[in-house]
């Protein structure tokens, strides 16, 4: 069977011309001639070269501009490519006790940084999984940092020390062998760490200190401007392959020093009592100060609870605040001694005037005031033993509002000390003019009016220095780098309150409340008289007085003959035994007080120390037993003590301040001991210990 294909010629091409398209018109274009085309194509071509010239033309005035007319910003991104901007701080001057101790310092230290734009991927993982544990390091963030090529410097840590840098060192150089662009990518610089070698020892005073090198709380901000160091700016230059070419690097001018009138032996002994204070009677805090009454220089200023500021991610922010300048509170019965001087000085009374106290209870207009020891008619002297509100209430009235008040503010409630430490409050006392009479008489025993624990510090020192009102301070000088001082700041007095007799009868009437009878026995200190008084508050809580917490305080001088120190002691809201402030407070100033005053050499009176006992010549079986109280005796001599069976450190801490000289044999614990126990000393006697 044959096929036979179609005849497909013509098909579409009739009269042998092409066919139109579909969507055409129908026309088909004639072709134009050549003196048509000719003139557009060459329209065309001007029209481009014109565009052409028009942009060279622009480009060349841009660059002719660049060139010759500078642009800020344009020579900013230029050597940013070369420069690299640094800053350097000055080291941060020290705080320094009165001794010269160092209880903020700063050491030098390094930062470890890292040039991306020398890595390539392999490296930077290489690099951040070696450092990763050794800096405790995120791995997976350290490779994203590192992998941002133009960059130049990137801090991976700080605060690292010669031995760390050593270890790092030697980590990179095993890894260089597989990753040669790991040979200069790290590189340090210094800087500088606060330091605290004291720990928590007198941490809320000292503050603390940010990241920034700045000071956020206590000493360390309120002496800031003394304290920074000079922060020195500079550019550090770098060739095309970002090698720096600088080599001088400027040094920065370091701070000052402020040396503290605070004495280090004295503050550990001021803290140590405030931790039995925590454990015996449990409180929310507990504060205390200690004054040089002769000039008013502050020798200890402790609080509890503190913080180690060499840790601050424990840092408890309550813990920084200073609060024998920030608590202002009613301090309760701690104010007679102070309106009794007043009436003393106007002549109203002396210490044995007789004060009708009304059995306990006393009425004023509509509100009736009461003693806890009800009393008939005492003495002035016994309203301060007994602490009489009534007896008080009488004296204020006697004196009359203005007085009253005026003796007070003078004595320096109502005052910031200005000591140096920021946020201090002043206190509050009601206008003579608008206070009612029941408002007059709970002033007189320390209510309805508020107090800081430092303006009752400098209150008592007022009369242990003979009725004359120093200015507190705590900062002694100001030191330059190499130790000159550049200020130095001396005593200051400020007024003359009540006369040296005022004060001398005054501070009599307060030793009789550490006597027996008195409510401020657990205050005593063997061997002196202590002028002291105590003071009991209800504590305010959400504008109203609380039914349960109260304020514990006692102030005091001792020797009351002749006052060395001068203390107030405040214990807030104790809830474990008793919540008086003899009996809360008072421990502590005894505790202070004794071990003080044995540093400073102060002999006790012999008429004021216990029976001597009887020298026991038995040896008894040693065992090891808590360290002894040293004892004095008649003629400031020192009874020695029994060491038997207490370690080498128990025995050194026994005998530190006795004045004797010690010499110890052996390890272990002490066997034996000459002179023997019960014997008398005299200061600078030799004591031989000898340990097994």
């Amino acid at each position: 069977m044959k096929f036979q294909l179609p005849d497909l010629r013509g098909l579409g091409r009739p009269n042998g011309k092409l066919a139109p398209f579909k969507w055409s018109n129908g026309n088909a274009v004639p072709p134009q001639p050549d003196s048509a085309v000719r003139p557009k194509m060459a329209n065309r071509t001007r029209g481009m070269g014109a565009l052409v010239t028009l942009c060279l033309l622009g480009l060349v005035v841009k660059s002719t501009s660049v060139m010759m007319f500078p642009d800020a910003r344009l020579q900013s991104k230029a050597n940013g490519q070369f420069t690299d901007p640094q800053e350097i701080h000055g080291r941060r001057g020290d705080i320094l006790t009165a001794d010269g101790q160092a209880l903020a310092t700063s050491v030098e230290v390094q930062t470890l940084h890292a040039n991306p734009s020398k890595l390539t991927n392999e490296s930077a993982v290489a690099l951040s999984h070696a450092l990763g544990p050794m800096l405790d390091l995120n791995v997976a963030k350290t490779i994203k940092r590192l992998n941002k090529r133009k960059r130049q410097d990137v801090q991976l840590a700080k605060n690292l020390v010669p031995d760390q840098i050593k270890r790092i060192e030697d980590r990179v150089d095993e890894l260089t062998e597989a990753h040669p662009t790991l040979k200069d990518v790290l590189f340090t610089r210094n800087a500088y760490k606060r330091f605290y070698p004291g720990g928590k020892a007198a941490a809320s005073l000292l503050g603390v200190v940010g990241h920034s090198g700045t000071g956020l709380a206590g000493l360390e901000r309120s002496m800031e401007r003394h304290l920074a160091g000079e922060t020195y700016k500079y550019v550090q230059w770098r060739d095309r392959k970002g090698r720096h070419i600088t080599t001088d690097t400027p040094e920065a001018r370091p701070g000052l020093s402020i040396v503290l009138t605070i004495d280090r032996r004295i503050q550990q002994i001021a803290e140590s009592a405030l931790d039995n204070v925590m454990e015996r009677s449990e409180p929310d805090s507990a504060s205390a100060v200690v004054i040089d009454p002769e000039t008013g220089a502050i020798i200890a200023l402790a609080q509890r609870p503190t913080h180690n500021p060499n840790d601050t991610r424990k840092l408890n922010t309550q813990a920084l605040k200073n609060r024998v300048i920030t608590d202002a509170f009613e301090p309760g019965s701690v104010f007679k001694p102070f309106v009794a001087a007043a009436a003393i000085e106007e002549g109203l009374v002396s210490p044995e005037t007789p004060i009708n106290c009304e059995n306990g209870r006393y009425r004023i207009g509509r509100s009736t005031i009461s003693d806890d020891h009800p009393e008939k008619i005492i003495s002035v002297s016994e309203v301060i033993k007994y602490s009489s509100n009534i007896g008080a209430a009488k004296l204020a009235f006697s004196l009359g509002a203005d007085d009253t008040l005026n003796y007070l503010k003078g004595f320096g409630f109502t005052h910031r000390t200005n000591i140096g430490l920021r946020g201090e409050s002043a206190g509050f006392m009601r206008s003579a003019s608008k206070i009612k009479d029941i408002e007059l008489a709970t002033t007189s025993y320390g209510h309805g009016v508020t107090a800081t624990a430092m303006q009752l510090a400098n209150a008592m020192a007022t009369l242990a220095n003979d009725g004359v009102r120093m200015d507190p301070y705590m900062v002694a000088e100001i030191q330059d780098s190499s130790g000159v001082p550049v200020r130095i700041f001396e005593p200051e007095p400020v007024e003359r309150v009540v006369s040296k007799k005022t004060a001398d009868d005054t501070l009599m009437m307060m030793a009789t409340v550490t006597a027996e009878g008195g409510t401020g026995t657990r205050a005593a200190i063997e061997g002196f008289n202590v002028a002291g008084k105590t003071g009991t508050a209800w504590k305010h809580v959400d504008g109203a007085y609380s039914s349960t917490e109260r304020i514990g305080s006692f102030i005091g001088a001792v020797p009351a003959e002749a006052p060395r120190l001068a203390m107030a002691i405040v214990v807030d809201n104790p809830t474990k035994g008793s919540r008086y402030g003899g009996q809360t407070a008072g421990p502590a100033f005894s505790e202070i007080g004794q071990a003080t005053l044995r540093l400073m050499g102060v002999a006790p009176d012999p008429t004021l120390m216990k029976p001597e006992p009887e020298v026991i010549d038995t040896i008894e079986a040693l065992v090891p037993t808590a360290a002894p109280e040293l004892r004095w005796a008649k003629r400031g001599r020192l009874i020695a003590p029994d060491l038997s069976g207490l370690s080498m450190r128990d025995a050194l801490v026994t005998l530190e301040g006795a004045g004797l000289s010690v010499r110890i044999e052996g390890s272990g614990r002490v066997t034996q001991q000459s002179p023997s126990p019960g014997r008398t000393l005299r200061p600078g006697d030799r004591m031989e210990v000898i340990l097994k």
